[in-house]
């Protein structure tokens, strides 16, 4: 390998570095959100949101690169049909260069999969506000609803809530 062919190697993990980089800070942004959420925290949960996005496009663009970085290493050891994974990257890669990868490609997997975890807790988090939002609004339009049965002089002596007599 030349080393025009080292400096490939080297983008590629300097890209997967800084894409585990920006997952990290994603996991930091999603236990903040997790606290925004029990302390419905509507101010903090929108600067959270545009924090994440801002880690996203980051994200995004990088894959991009990296995806270009591994066509050209293919290219550069005469795989021209497509371009490799990084699996076929570090099978492809010399010695220093595979542990990395194999490194690092374990170590986004397990902070994906940290990540989902995060953001499966906090959907669950938003749905169960959301349902008690619902809730709470179905009690106030049922009650705006049956006015006659709230007011002082009403002739009926029955409140109905949810369509239920009490």
């Amino acid at each position: 390998m030349n080393k025009q062919d080292n400096a490939l190697w080297r983008e590629l993990i300097s890209n997967l570095r800084e894409q585990r980089r920006h997952i990290r800070a994603l996991i930091g942004l999603a236990r903040e959100q997790t606290h925004a959420l029990a302390e419905a925290n509507v101010q903090r949960l929108a600067e959270i949101t545009q924090e994440q996005a801002l880690h996203l496009d980051e994200i995004d663009m990088l894959e991009h690169h990296r995806k270009d970085v591994a066509r050209r290493i293919g290219e550069a050891v005469g795989l021209h049909a497509q371009p490799p994974t990084l699996s076929d990257c570090a099978c492809l890669a010399p010695e220093n260069a595979a542990r990395a990868l194999k490194w690092l490609q374990r170590e986004l997997l397990q902070d994906i999969r940290q990540l989902q975890t995060l953001n499966e807790r906090n959907r669950t988090l938003v749905q169960h506000a959301a349902e008690t939002v619902n809730t709470w609004l179905a009690l106030v339009v049922n009650a705006a609803s049956n006015q006659a049965s709230y007011h002082p002089q009403s002739s009926t002596g029955v409140a109905v809530i949810l369509n239920t007599e009490v």
